[in-house]
């Protein structure tokens, strides 16, 4: 037995603004996924025959099939996001009193988005009636779309049951106007005794070349609609993600960099990915560290005690100011002098030796100040007895 369309008390009637803001956020960029808008204009046509008027036998809510249809789309309009630039309309088809007698009504002129005015067009679109001519409603969008210059989403809502040839007609010459602009998705929303409709709206996809063909099952659910949404109006593309650069000895340093493979746990490493102390400052000729800079080497001394097996070869490195005879024997000297700091502070004279290179090792510029700060430094070789 037929039931006359009726809204649910809490359901489309009783919408409120507060509704309409999407809880399931679309096309959302990450670090792997990019979306790109792909559709410029959603035009959707809704099946407002009279066979909506039957329970909806798809579960146990007494709703009719147009209150189902009426539902999905406000699932649809709720998954939009506010910000997008996009223009929508609403065309119906069937006939009578609920289309002014007209076998299709255009309910919302194609028009930018706005939700609260999908809404009230949705809304609008109050009872069903009439045969199914769906050839009319795709007739009708040539006329609603023509003005558009960019791409078109096609989204036609409807059991496909019992249509005319005429409709996959139609959908060929609207193919033919807008071409590659155009794709054609739809929701077949019927009952069991409906489902061979399912074919003629995938033949709508198929004409177009582009789109998608669901039942409403796949998309009952503010989730699940928010991804055919997504589908409809954005271009995803999976971006590849960036290798993880090695770094077998955790020091920040990638092996492809590191100089110095082997730093052992938390030392305080330079570029290179050597354990090293740079902008050291020495007395003036002397290799006694000035007062201040000894709290540098704390991290030196914790790891070493830390680690009783390690030994260590200090190296002294100075900038290119003076000889390179001079800066050898001085940096020798220094070496020798953060191993007197390091054995005052409880290491073993055993694990440490020194030795220097002088400016032989740069790496940085000592064309200026900064740099040659960095090239006077103390590495320390690590190594295990």
């Amino acid at each position: 037995m037929l039931k006359k369309f009726f809204i649910p008390a809490a359901s489309i009637a009783g919408i409120t603004l507060s509704s309409l803001v999407s809880a399931t956020p679309i096309a959302v960029n990450n670090s792997t996924t990019k979306f790109t808008q792909k559709a410029d204009t959603l035009l959707v046509i809704l099946d407002a025959s009279s066979s909506k008027n039957a329970i909806y036998d798809g579960d146990s809510s007494e709703s009719t099939v147009f209150d189902v249809e009426k539902q999905l789309l406000q699932r649809v309009n709720n998954s939009i996001p506010q910000n997008l630039k996009l223009s929508t309309g609403l065309r119906t088809f069937g006939f009578g009193s609920c289309l002014n007698w007209s076998s299709t009504q255009l309910v919302q002129a194609v028009s930018p988005h706005s939700s609260t005015n999908f809404q009230t067009s949705l809304d609008a679109a109050t009872c069903a009636g009439g045969s199914s001519p769906l050839e009319a409603a795709i007739e009708g969008a040539s006329s609603d779309l023509s003005a558009n210059t960019g791409s078109i989403a096609l989204l036609v809502v409807a059991d496909g049951h019992k249509l005319s040839t005429e409709t996959l007609t139609q959908a060929t010459a609207l193919e033919k106007q807008f071409g590659d602009r155009l794709c054609i998705y739809s929701v077949w929303v019927g009952n069991k005794n409906e489902k061979s409709g399912q074919f003629v709206l995938q033949e709508l996809s198929n004409i177009a070349g582009c789109g998608k063909s669901v039942d409403i099952a796949s998309v009952s659910s503010d989730a699940t609609t928010a991804s055919f949404v997504e589908a409809m109006l954005y271009n995803k593309t999976t971006v590849a993600a960036k290798p993880v650069a090695l770094d077998d000895d955790n020091d920040g340093v990638p092996n492809s960099a590191d100089n110095c493979p082997t730093t052992p746990k938390k030392a305080i490493v330079n570029k290179k990915g050597c354990w090293a102390f740079s902008g050291v400052e020495f007395n003036h000729g002397k290799s006694s560290i000035k007062s201040g800079y000894e709290s540098l080497f704390d991290n030196a001394t914790e790891i070493l005690k830390a680690n009783p097996n390690l030994i260590v070869e200090i190296q002294g490195h100075t900038d290119s100011t003076g000889s390179a005879k001079f800066n050898k024997q001085l940096s020798g000297l220094r070496a020798k002098g953060v191993k007197a700091l390091l054995v005052k502070n409880g290491i073993e004279s055993s694990r440490l030796t020194t030795k220097g290179f002088g400016e032989s090792s740069p790496i940085a510029t000592n064309d200026t100040e900064e740099g040659r700060a960095t090239n006077r430094r103390v590495e320390f070789k690590a190594a295990y007895k």
